[in-house]
């Protein structure tokens, strides 16, 4: 394994986590929800990381508790395992059919009033969380079209939801999630099978970095 996909795994492993303990904003918390639909493996470790709770749980000094609050929390965890099973089923049958977290989010692909151009063979859409907080982008990424080469100054995190996608850290598919760095610079080129789908939270900015990008960096500024 590569130094970026070990990097990929340490942060898929942080963000799962995180989700489990109700650590993530809004926006990444929908991400992982997403990707757990659509990630049998991912799906697999949650429910691991739900068992384990319990068990902390159990060894840990008693406090006082409402009435019924177990059975609450097994009745959550029973249907969290039933979601996730038929989630992921419906998934490998219908590649085209997007997960319900992000459906519910997602405008008509051919609605124009709610995509804009963002660079040739690109259309992207915002998703604001209002008092949640946060803010999270889908981008549309004609099939073979370069993403102008750029810069992040916080982290990003992208989950693929359909098509797929190559930079210099490796290939991404359905339900895989990249991870880029603050200070990292890539180059994502849509696959030639299909448009590229993606959901991206960023945590600073995008900047451009290529000669052309420099001089648009200047005029936006």
């Amino acid at each position: 394994m590569n130094e970026q996909a070990t990097l990929n795994t340490q942060v898929l492993d942080a963000l799962l986590l995180d989700y489990a303990t109700g650590a993530l904003s809004r926006p990444l918390e929908l991400l992982v929800e997403t990707h757990l639909a659509m990630n049998e493996k991912s799906s697999r470790s949650m429910r691991m990381l739900m068992q384990l709770g319990g068990i902390l749980l159990e060894d840990s000094e008693p406090v006082s508790l409402s009435e019924g609050a177990l059975q609450n929390v097994m009745s959550q965890l029973s249907q969290f395992d039933k979601e996730t099973e038929e989630i992921f089923s419906r998934v490998s049958a219908h590649t085209e059919w997007l997960p319900h977290p992000i459906a519910h989010y997602m405008p008509e692909p051919n609605c124009k009033q709610s995509w804009r151009r963002a660079g040739i063979g690109i259309l992207e859409t915002d998703i604001n969380f209002g008092e949640a907080g946060g803010k999270a982008k889908i981008y549309r990424i004609a099939s073979g079209t370069a993403v102008p080469i750029h810069s992040h100054t916080g982290a990003e995190v992208t989950l693929v939801l359909s098509g797929g996608f190559t930079d210099e850290t490796g290939s991404y598919g359905p339900g895989d999630i990249a991870i880029q760095e603050a200070g990292s610079e890539h180059k994502p080129v849509a696959d030639d099978d299909g448009e590229c789908m993606v959901l991206a939270v960023n945590e600073g900015e995008i900047k451009l970095t290529g000669p052309i990008g420099r001089v648009l960096n200047l005029l936006v500024n």
